[in-house]
């Protein structure tokens, strides 16, 4: 799903992350805040940073602390890079044939260059 916006008055980031909880929370916390900014409780940018600060501390907690559930799991973002399938083994084994072989030629580059 798309990071939800509930007011274009105060805009968030899109980035599309797995629905859970965590997302729900973000809704709700946003409609909280426009509440209170609109009861006058908080300013524009009072309530702006309010927005910004939940859900760059939801990707904390799903990043840093691993909390999947509440935390802002993004998904799909480099979706059309993936080509296959593969072992993580066959993948760690792929990447280093891929750094032995740029080494190799930045060598090969040097030692041409004098």
């Amino acid at each position: 799903m798309t990071s939800p916006q509930l007011d274009e008055r105060f805009p968030v980031i899109p980035v599309r992350s797995l629905a859970n909880e965590g997302g729900r929370k973000f809704v709700a916390h946003q409609a909280d805040v426009i509440r209170r900014f609109q009861g006058g409780e908080l300013t524009r940018e009072e309530a702006q940073l309010e927005i910004e600060h939940f859900w760059a501390g939801a990707l904390r907690r799903a990043v840093i602390d691993g909390d999947v559930e509440n935390g802002s799991v993004m998904a799909g973002q480099s979706v059309g890079m993936v080509r296959s399938v593969q072992p993580v083994a066959e993948i760690i084994a792929d990447l280093i044939e891929q750094a032995v072989l740029a080494l190799v030629g930045q060598q090969r580059r040097m030692d041409a260059d004098g």
